[in-house]
């Protein structure tokens, strides 16, 4: 009777175990941050945070402290600015070169990671160096559109941009001119 008891038990609990509903593990997936603009739009993690004043020639985005390193002493950003094109033909080539021509005027210890054509009308390079005593390394995307370029800037501690650099190059790719 015993056995029986325990035979019962055992069998019981096996079919309960059987009738559970099967539990799935679910991906929650975030919408990002936009930043829409009359003429463009970008999307960025939505964990960042877009500092006040933002307008359509000078917009900036924060992310949010880490601790990759221990205490996080710079805060990673996106800068998206706009220029006037002193002239129709000026590509982004041309202005990618103009701005590796200026950058070692700010940037100290300049240096040039990459740089390369994107389509007829737009171009990014990517560099590092020392800023405000801060290692740094930048992505800058260049897009030339109405006689403007459209700038957008990705800036991160060196020590930290192979961190971010997977997670923010497809949103630096999600610029769009409308």
């Amino acid at each position: 009777m015993k056995y029986l008891f325990v035979l019962l038990l055992s069998l019981s609990y096996t079919l309960k175990a059987q009738t559970a509903p099967e539990k799935t593990d679910t991906l929650k997936i975030e919408t990002p941050l936009l930043i829409d603009m009359p003429t463009y739009s970008i999307e960025l993690p939505n964990t960042w945070t877009i500092k006040a004043g933002c307008v359509e020639e000078q917009c900036t985005a924060h992310s949010p402290t880490d601790t990759l390193r221990g205490y996080d002493t710079y805060i990673e950003s996106v800068n998206l600015t706009v220029n006037k094109l002193s002239s129709a033909s000026y590509t982004a080539e041309k202005y990618a070169n103009f701005s590796i021509g200026y950058l070692p005027k700010v940037v100290k210890e300049f240096k040039v990671l990459e740089k390369k054509k994107l389509s007829p009308k737009s171009y990014v390079i990517s560099y590092k160096g020392n800023k405000n005593n801060i290692w740094q390394t930048w992505i800058q995307y260049y897009h030339v559109k109405n006689s403007k370029v459209y700038i957008v800037t990705f800036s991160a501690e060196t020590l930290k941009y192979r961190h971010y650099q997977d997670m923010i190059e497809p949103y630096l790719a999600s610029f769009k001119f409308k």
